[in-house]
């Protein structure tokens, strides 16, 4: 009986070991799909978490944008850290995002309107590649004044 009993218990503890590495393989950041980078970046985004909005990226992701090309994640840093430090000052509010995300295999795409329904408002796209569960591409263009739904 004793060996028995030892037998299940180094099955129990196998058994649980086992479930513990897929649940957490299941839920580590290289396991998200796109879709999921995608729309997490864009929450951090939105709420100015520049720390989550970085652990999106591969450490030497590409980021184009129409005035500027930035490569790794210190150059991201400098660059996210400053939109975030011009935008939402005392003189002008944070601006307000209304975004759609989907995904296709590797590839993430966002189009949004940033202050949707005021003056001055702004749409745009960004797209993503994505592997692994980081990005390694992403651009942005904003096409200009948002076109009001009919």
């Amino acid at each position: 009986m004793g060996k028995r009993n030892a037998a299940c218990a180094v099955a129990t503890v196998l058994l649980w070991a086992l479930v513990a590495t897929s649940t957490q393989a299941q839920n580590s950041p290289e396991e998200r799909t796109p879709l999921q980078v995608v729309q997490h970046h864009l929450d951090a985004f939105t709420h100015h978490d520049l720390e989550a909005v970085l652990s999106d990226y591969a450490g030497d992701a590409i980021f184009i944008a129409p005035k500027s090309t930035v490569q790794g994640k210190p150059a991201l840093r400098k660059m996210f850290e400053s939109f975030f430090s011009n935008s939402g000052s005392s003189k002008t509010p944070a601006p307000v995002f209304s975004a759609t995300v989907t995904a296709d295999g590797d590839v993430g795409y966002e189009h949004w309107v940033m202050n949707p329904g005021q003056p001055g408002s702004i749409e745009g796209t960004d797209a993503f590649v994505v592997r692994r569960g980081k990005i390694l591409f992403h651009t942005v263009v904003g096409v200009g004044p948002a076109t009001p739904k009919r």
